[in-house]
């Protein structure tokens, strides 16, 4: 039942996307202002076409390279569609004969010299979609170096002013003349120069036909118009200026014409040198938007860099812990990372091939243009393994199962039915997306799609390629960012799922992360916040796998559509790439779903350090276990012997330790007395720490002599320990009606003797740790002592973690230190004296960690003490 509520979910989405894709097309070939054009031309048409003109007006190409591209008119498009909006500006382009004429797409084409080296374009040329000149600018650098004229245009302008005008009058016009608009120059000056034309053909020119008339810089400035795309306008000339600038003399001419209908205006500035040549025609059009979206949007931009910002150092702090929590899946980030190395800077790569020309003879420019690349890839690589990291470990914490899926796709699983309506899901996800932007733009009528933007071939050498890396990138950054560490951290703090579309929404509207945009930014912050939560609301219902490519999709569908709005598209084919990824992956996961397998016949995905994390838990509890069963092995409650205060703790480092301290009721007058200290730590120490324990407790009763008990335990120590460990020990029979203490000393620490008039003494009689010897030479080294005790004496026995301990500053407690604080509380009982020396040792610790176990047994003998 389950099962089949899933595939009809499934199926409907299917159809959403169907109808979304339809939207999209439908709504994108009405409202996108590239699809007023069309495009007849190729670049190499185009770069051919500006060669002509550029030699035609007498300049020479042999040092330039030159570069096209694609753009319009944005800024009066885009004012006519928030005029009337785009039905109604197609409506008025296709009646209006002024509009028609006006080149609101057109080609950039400029060139970059060779030999200057800065890169800097040494001629703008500008081509109607018809080929047909539109602006024209030269640099005065490439004009000094090459002292243009154009003879046709001299002749347009005398040969009318001149009887009997011939070839040779021409050349010495062209001379006279190319030497009169370089500044720099040594030849005549400006009032010798009419003595040059008087020379020519003095009773031939009329009074008021000088070369630089008003009259004849605008017969001049009109032989170029006559030639350009605006032909076809009846412009009224408004004014003429001479000017001289970086050494050339030239005049500028301006010109303009408005059309009643449309409230359109065009102005022309044509600037023409005295040897005939165009130096520069440019144009506006009029009327200009406003592109500024006002104060809020510049809040909204400066808030979202400071959101970045914190989201960054978040990320790192969180990458820290979880590296120092050893909560890491190395292996799925390395593959991204890796990926990411050689997917940003081919991305750099490809724009820099198109956008750069190489010069194979400047070695060290290449070197550098390299070594950028190299540092490019590390820092991507490094970027992307962090957030790549951070990700797979806080969705396995807080939504594993999103993560289904992309584990199959790591392990090699492809052909599988969950992968294959994994990729069905995700186109339909990517034509709903795509159809919600088709609806939005046509819903909301005062929005619309700025004519700005160029085309992908325009920046990279192989768009298709290009565009396919572009998405790539950006869709993992931005699904890795938004859903798997932020979104899933979210889910982890509220325990509320639907937080995550709206935090994705949020994000949308905040931050400009689609490759597409409309205008006015309010309505595109809209549509990114739908897009947004949408895509989040997908999130809930699908795996990660799903949303990163259904997301790619809708990209996809994006950055493409230039390709298709407008007849012949530079970027034709990279729509048609995309196209065939989509149709293959499409056919590929229903291929998939019919022959693929079930996700009960497919192995789970563990990583490596969640199986770690398992078995440390496993360990800890069972370490945690240890420590439980090895405390009740401790005395449970002290045997109160007559005039005898006995206290005692043991604090060891570790879950286990090593250390140990016994009483063992031997009547109502005697107990026997032991405080041990088993070499080396943990399991192993507790390990022997407890079968020294039952030994003591099988002989205390049978062996009365302290030594003699020893002895026996270490005869069976050795019998049964592995060489080279051994027990530190003092064991002895406290006598509560003698006051007395017998014992003897196995190597341990000695013990601190605290009489009531405040003097002090240490007992370290002869004694071999257990286990370090075999046979006689135990006992034989090992001696029995009795301690007398008188009312208000303190006898401390204790292990080295206490005289041992380290505070951060590497040093030791010390025995004078125990000695000094024991001496100034020898009145107190002997739970407070043990209280108060095991605060006083943490206190000199501080904040350095315990490396061993600390026990202490403080016995005092006490007349206030029932008898």
């Amino acid at each position: 039942m389950q099962q089949g509520k899933k595939l009809f979910r499934d199926l409907i989405i299917l159809l959403l996307g169907v109808v979304g894709i339809g939207v999209f097309f439908y709504s994108f070939s009405i409202h996108h202002p590239f699809s007023m054009g069309e495009i007849e031309s190729s670049k190499e048409r185009i770069v051919e076409r500006a060669n002509g003109i550029f030699q035609n007006n007498h300049y020479q190409d042999f040092d330039i390279l030159p570069t096209v591209q694609f753009g319009t008119s944005n800024q009066l498009i885009d004012s006519l569609q928030v005029k009337w909006g785009i039905k109604e500006l197609k409506k008025r382009t296709e009646n209006s004969e002024f509009l028609q004429k006006i080149p609101l797409m057109r080609w950039y084409a400029q060139g970059i010299s060779t030999q200057t080296g800065d890169g800097a374009p040494q001629v703008r040329i500008e081509l109607s979609t018809t080929e047909e000149l539109v602006r024209f600018t030269v640099n005065n650098e490439l004009i000094t170096r090459q002292r243009p004229y154009n003879r046709f245009a001299i002749r347009s302008v005398f040969e009318d002013q001149m009887t009997g005008y011939s070839r040779a009058t021409e050349d010495s016009l062209v001379t006279a003349l190319v030497n009169f608009q370089h500044l720099n120059t040594e030849e005549p000056s400006g009032g010798q120069f009419d003595q040059i034309l008087n020379r020519i053909r003095a009773n031939d020119l009329e009074t008021n036909a000088r070369i630089y008339s008003e009259e004849n810089i605008q017969k001049l400035a009109s032989y170029y118009i006559e030639q350009l795309v605006w032909t076809n306008f009846d412009f009224q000339q408004d004014s003429t200026h001479v000017m001289d600038e970086a050494g050339i003399r030239f005049a500028k001419t301006f010109w303009s014409v408005e059309d009643p209908d449309s409230d359109v205006r065009v102005t022309l500035t044509a600037e023409v040198m005295p040897a005939g040549a165009l130096k520069s025609l440019d144009y506006e059009m009029f009327p200009q938007i406003n592109s500024g979206n006002g104060i809020y949007s510049d809040i909204l931009e400066t808030v979202s860099l400071f959101v970045l910002l914190i989201f960054a150092i978040w990320l790192l702090f969180i990458f820290y812990l979880r590296i120092k929590a050893r909560a890491i899946d190395t292996k799925p980030a390395m593959v991204i990372a890796v990926l990411a190395g050689f997917i940003v800077p081919g991305i750099w790569l490809l724009q820099f091939i198109n956008n750069v020309a190489f010069d194979i003879e400047n070695g060290s420019q290449l070197i550098d243009n390299f070594l950028g690349l190299a540092v490019l890839g590390a820092i991507s690589a490094v970027g992307f393994f962090v957030i790549t990291a951070v990700s797979d470990s806080i969705t396995r914490q807080y939504w594993a199962a999103k993560l289904k899926t992309w584990d199959l796709v790591r392990q090699g699983l492809f052909l599988n039915k969950p992968v294959g309506w994994d990729i069905i899901n995700s186109v339909a996800i990517g034509g709903i997306l795509s159809g919600v932007a088709g609806v939005f733009i046509w819903i909301f009528s005062a929005s619309y799609i700025p004519a700005d933007a160029g085309f992908i071939s325009d920046n990279y050498i192989l768009p298709s390629v290009a565009n396919l890396l572009v998405t790539t990138s950006l869709d993992l950054l931005i699904v890795i960012t938004v859903f798997l560490i932020l979104g899933n951290q979210m889910k982890g703090m509220v325990k509320n799922e639907w937080a995550i579309p709206v935090m994705s929404a949020l994000l949308f509207c905040l931050l400009d992360i689609m490759p597409f945009e409309i205008e006015p930014d309010a309505y595109d912050r809209i549509l990114r916040a739908i897009v947004g939560f949408i895509l989040g609301y997908f999130y809930l219902r699908y795996d990660f796998l799903t949303i990163v490519f259904g997301f790619f999709v809708f990209l996809n569908f994006l950055s493409t559509s230039k390709g298709w709005v407008i007849n012949g598209s530079p970027d034709a084919n990279t729509f048609y790439l995309f196209i065939l990824v989509l149709l293959s992956a499409t056919v590929l996961g229903i291929y998939f779903v019919l022959k693929g397998s079930n996700r009960e016949e497919l192995p789970e995905y563990i990583p490596d350090y969640i199986e770690d994390q398992a078995k440390e838990q496993r360990l800890k509890q069972e370490l945690s276990i240890a420590r439980e069963v090895q405390q009740t092995f401790l005395p449970s409650k002290i045997y109160r012997l007559p005039g005898i205060d006995i206290a005692g703790v043991c604090i060891p480092a570790q879950e286990t330790g090593g250390d140990y301290y016994d009483m063992i009721p031997l009547g109502e007058k005697r107990t026997a007395l032991a405080i041990g200290d088993v070499s080396g730590k943990g399991i192993q120490a507790a390990f022997y720490m407890t079968f020294t324990k039952g030994v003591l407790h099988s002989l205390s009763t049978l062996i009365l002599s302290p030594v003699e008990l020893l002895n026996q335990l270490n005869r069976l120590f050795n019998e049964n320990a592995t060489r080279g460990t051994f027990i530190s020990m003092i064991y002895g029979i406290l006598e509560a009606d003698k006051r007395q203490f017998t014992y003897a000393r196995a190597g341990h620490n000695p013990m601190l003797v605290v009489r009531a008039n405040g003097d002090t003494e240490w007992l370290k009689p002869d004694g071999v740790g257990i286990g370090v010897t075999k046979g006689d030479k135990f006992i034989r080294n090992t001696k029995e002592d009795t301690l007398k005790l008188d009312e208000g004496d303190v006898v401390i026995m204790y292990t080295d973690g206490i005289t041992e301990m380290l505070n951060s500053g590497k040093g030791f407690y010390g025995e004078n230190r125990l000695e000094k604080l024991v001496k100034g509380i020898r009145t107190a009982s002997s739970e407070k004296i043990l209280e108060i020396i095991v605060e006083d040792v943490k206190d000199f610790k501080g904040v350095a960690k315990q490396h061993d176990d600390m026990t202490l047994v403080i016995i005092k003998a006490d007349a206030s003490v029932n008898q």
